[in-house]
């Protein structure tokens, strides 16, 4: 995980407790708070993975496409 998302995470947790009715906020633990950050964190380098597989099969079509000789026509 880059210290991009960890701050990310933890940016989006602040949001949502600020968006929090006061009452509401007093049921929500600080575990409960670091829990969901250690959520987001999980889903967005899930997704940085998902996006370098993505990179890495593009550029495994372009490395094919080099491959091939040109007709010259």
């Amino acid at each position: 995980m880059t210290n991009h998302h960890q701050e990310l995470a933890r940016q989006i947790v602040e949001d949502f407790r600020d968006s929090l009715a006061g009452e509401a906020r007093e049921y929500v633990t600080e575990s409960q708070f670091g829990d969901l950050a250690q959520a987001i964190q999980r889903a967005l380098a899930h997704e940085r993975g998902h996006i370098v597989d993505l990179m890495e099969a593009v550029l495994r079509s372009l490395r094919s496409g080099l491959d091939k000789p040109e007709l010259g026509l």
